[in-house]
């Protein structure tokens, strides 16, 4: 079984921290804020209603933790709740995972989610030990195809009609990064 850090410092500015209750409040707030942002990208957005909702959330990706198989965590800028990030879909036998991602639309623009994917990425691949990393995101969402770009990421596939939003089907991009031997 897999275990990862509580905490990852990222830089002086982003740390990241397990999933944890105490976040739930303000991160439910931030995503209620951000909702116009984040709706055409990610479909839980749509069916969050209510902040129990976000407990139960939480409370499952604590013990998806606890277990090996997601690792959760809450993305904080000089202290500051800003968004969230995960590594998924995590095969210990294929030496391959998923990162998944959002970031307040405040805190944008400023390197934020570069850093952190970098740092996730590597994350995963030495301590982890991934030999694969790979983001999923709708072509048409140019901040997170920057982001995988920018740090290397190679576009493999467009899963035609891969990804129901908003009561339609997008198209979703996956994007690649091989460990170097």
């Amino acid at each position: 079984m897999l275990k990862a850090d509580a905490t990852i410092i990222v830089d002086k500015d982003i740390t990241l921290k397990r999933f944890s209750h105490d976040v739930d409040k303000i991160k439910y707030e931030t995503i209620l804020v951000n909702r116009n942002h984040l709706l055409p990208w990610l479909p839980w957005v749509d069916d969050l209603y209510f902040p129990t909702q976000t407990y139960l959330f939480t409370e499952k990706q604590i013990k998806e933790f606890d277990s090996g198989h997601i690792f959760s965590y809450n993305i904080f800028f000089k202290n500051i709740f800003a968004g969230s990030i995960a590594i998924y879909n995590i095969s210990e036998r294929d030496h391959n995972c998923e990162l998944g991602y959002w970031l307040d639309h405040s805190h944008t623009g400023k390197g934020i989610m570069t850093r952190t994917v970098k740092i996730a990425t590597n994350y995963a691949m030495q301590k982890l030990n991934m030999h694969r990393v790979a983001i999923k995101v709708a072509p048409e969402n140019n901040a997170s195809v920057s982001v995988a770009e920018r740090l290397g990421f190679e576009r493999e596939a467009l899963l035609r009609d891969g990804q129901y939003l908003v009561n339609r089907f997008y198209d979703a991009a996956i994007y690649v990064k091989i460990k170097d031997n």
